[in-house]
């Protein structure tokens, strides 16, 4: 089957799946790079991916648009998906999987937290500007970080979240998690006041 071809079937099965927009508009925007590589390499059906042809790809990837090795491992991560699916699908044999084949590289994480002066000085800026400001930006800009920082949520479960999820009275908090779990967060006694104001 054309590459092409594989890809659309692919991405509508996600949309099927409801997998979330964003998540789909990955998997299109990393095949579609895919694909456009493989098409100048002369590489059009599906059954006719070498292992080395995902890994120029990659090299590509970094010498052509400077991508790092965690990106090059996302775009791997959605490749070795697509290709899983297309065995699954009995567009490919287990044989003809070559993706299982292609290691991911090496990937240097170095997070560095916020010292207690950063936090404090960030709290201290916020605190001042919602006294001097008083208006409902302020106070929101706030509390975002405040909440932030005491339940160490990410943004986007706390883009999600609406007053109904709070309850102030037990000291939690309902997330709805990455893989839509829905979990319960405890909230400080510092939090809930900050909450309640």
């Amino acid at each position: 089957m054309l590459i092409k071809f594989a890809v659309q079937d692919f991405l509508e099965d996600k949309k099927y799946k409801n997998l979330s927009t964003k998540t789909i508009e990955g998997y299109k925007r990393s095949l579609n790079m895919f694909h456009e590589y493989c098409v100048k390499q002369e590489v059009l059906n599906v059954e006719d991916i070498r292992p080395m042809t995902i890994k120029s790809f990659l090299i590509h990837l970094e010498a052509e648009h400077g991508n790092n090795a965690t990106s090059r491992n996302n775009k791997l991560r959605i490749v070795k998906n697509f290709m899983s699916w297309c065995q699954d699908n009995e567009l490919i044999s287990d044989k003809q999987n070559v993706a299982k084949k292609v290691n991911y590289a090496r990937e240097e994480i170095i997070l560095k937290p916020f010292s207690d002066a950063q936090i404090n000085q960030m709290l201290s800026y916020l605190r001042s500007n919602k006294q001097r400001e008083r208006t409902f930006l302020s106070y929101r800009n706030y509390i975002i970080i405040v909440f932030l920082l005491g339940t160490g949520v990410r943004l986007g479960e706390l883009i999600s979240i609406t007053w109904n999820d709070m309850d102030l009275k037990n000291g939690s908090a309902s997330i709805l998690g990455k893989k839509r779990e829905l979990s319960s967060v405890p909230l400080t006694d510092k939090l809930i006041k900050e909450m309640a104001e």
